[in-house]
């Protein structure tokens, strides 16, 4: 009898555990199907995560319609993804669409785009008789901001005005703010009467430290200044060439080596850049003397951001800060770089980049989020 019942405890305990067996087997299933179905959850995820992050980099040029006339562009970046970048260039005239070497660092974190404006380089060429008036260059500008948001499906893109540049650049941001995430100035342009006389003490104090009687003369019979004399103004500036910073000149000297060494720089192109500048000076100065911004651009939409040479004398830092100090906007910021005159968009490149990355960059970002 106590074999039959042994026999019969252990039949019970062997069904007992191939009933544990199977609901182990059955969790262990479940477990499984539901891990796999969570690896490749997250394999999708990554690859949705990838194709994200794939850069796709543009490098295009043409012509394009502003204000009813063809006006040449050039965008280039290393990601489509990445901020905006318009840059509105100084002289009067002086197009920087071709000097694509001396850009190439900032197209890494910024798409960037050169508006080769009305009297300008191959804008000039094409409409030789379209004066490059201010009020006209800033409505092409705006129309041109509208184009490239549509075009690269921004919301609002970065301006970044050069000397005269910046006069203009300022005009399209006062009159449509909702198209820009934010306005950067170097060589920042403030009061033409303030500017005339920073130079000219500034010259004056050189000349008689270099002992140059000449020109000391010069300035002496001049004694003040007139803001709205051109003749004379041009008849002291011209002589600044041996007191212009040190970086400046070095610019100038390397310029000269990029259009001997670059292909685009073809003398027929050099005579339109050349005779462009010309006329863009001849047909906007009246519009430069009676430049006074601390009075007429005060209150700004978007953020105002001034990165500039220490050693400016083109458009004196002194009249840049000033009027940086008078401006009221959502967020503003100064940065002074060292040893850097007018040119130094160009001539220090890596503090300007570690500038724009910095302060900048984030303001674009945010903007297309919201």
């Amino acid at each position: 009898m106590r074999n039959v019942a042994q026999q019969t405890r252990w039949i019970g305990v062997r069904k007992e555990l191939r009933y544990t067996f199977l609901q182990i087997s059955k969790s262990l299933t479940v477990l499984l199907f539901l891990t796999s179905q969570w690896l490749s959850g997250c394999a999708a995820a990554g690859n949705l995560r990838a194709a994200d992050t794939i850069a796709t980099p543009i490098q295009e040029m043409r012509f394009v319609t502003l204000g009813g006339v063809q006006q040449w562009i050039t965008i280039r970046g290393a990601n489509r993804a990445n901020p905006l970048l318009l840059i509105v260039h100084g002289g009067p005239g002086d197009a920087q669409s071709s000097s694509r070497s001396t850009y190439a660092v900032y197209e890494k974190d910024f798409t960037i785009v050169q508006w080769d404006q009305r009297g300008a380089g191959k804008t000039y060429a094409q409409n030789p008789n379209s004066p490059p008036e201010p009020e006209r260059v800033e409505l092409d500008g705006i129309e041109l901001a509208q184009y490239l948001c549509q075009y690269l499906a921004k919301r609002k893109i970065l301006v970044l005005g050069h000397s005269w540049g910046s006069y203009l650049a300022i005009g399209m941001v006062q009159r449509h703010p909702e198209l820009f995430a934010a306005y950067v100035g170097t060589g920042q342009v403030g009061s033409w009467r303030a500017n005339v006389q920073a130079q000219f003490d500034f010259m004056l104090a050189q000349s008689r430290a270099a002992n140059d009687r000449k020109k000391v003369e010069l300035m002496e019979a001049i004694g003040t200044p007139d803001p709205t004399n051109a003749a004379q103004y041009f008849s002291w500036w011209r002589m600044r060439n041996p007191y212009m910073a040190r970086a400046d000149a070095k610019w100038f000297e390397d310029l000269m080596q990029i259009v001997r060494s670059d292909p685009e720089f073809t003398d027929a192109y050099l005579k339109t850049w050349g005779e462009g500048m010309e006329y863009s000076g001849r047909t906007t100065l009246n519009a430069m003397l009676s430049t006074e911004l601390p009075t007429t651009v005060r209150v700004f939409k978007v953020p105002f951001l001034v990165i500039q040479g220490k050693e400016d004398m083109a458009t004196p830092t002194s009249v840049a800060v000033k009027y940086f100090n008078v401006v009221k906007a959502p967020k503003k910021k100064l940065i002074l770089i060292e040893h850097a005159g007018h040119f130094a968009l160009v001539t220090h490149r890596d503090e300007f980049l570690a500038a724009l990355v910095k302060e900048v960059r984030p303001i674009a970002v945010k903007s297309e989020r919201q």
